[in-house]
């Protein structure tokens, strides 16, 4: 998956064709560790619909303060660039799956 920072995000979040999903994380971060080979696989099955990215909250400050992201794991979706739903913390594939449906429908 790929790691985007401020200076892409504009590029690959906002202007993106497909709805994101964005795992906003940090490398010292033992949830956000534990969250991301769920968000890896839920990747592969949602390919065709969504484009997902990780982001490293120390890195890219600027979307961080953006959004008021101040804890983590920060999970956005998005659409046109605007949060259409988010979660923090971690959570299992199920819930993450029913997460990422209803926000489709939405």
């Amino acid at each position: 998956m790929k790691i985007i920072t401020d200076n892409d995000f504009d590029a690959l979040v906002v202007k993106s064709d497909k709805p994101v999903v964005l795992d906003v994380f940090t490398t010292w971060c033992p949830p956000c560790k534990m969250l991301a080979p769920i968000i890896e696989g839920l990747a592969e099955v949602y390919a065709e619909k969504i484009n997902f990215y990780k982001m490293d909250l120390d890195q890219s400050p600027v979307v961080g303060s953006k959004f008021g992201i101040d804890r983590i794991p920060t999970v956005i979706f998005l659409k046109d660039g605007e949060i259409v739903s988010s979660f923090i913390g971690l959570r299992n594939e199920k819930e993450i799956r029913e997460w990422i449906d209803s926000a489709l429908q939405a």
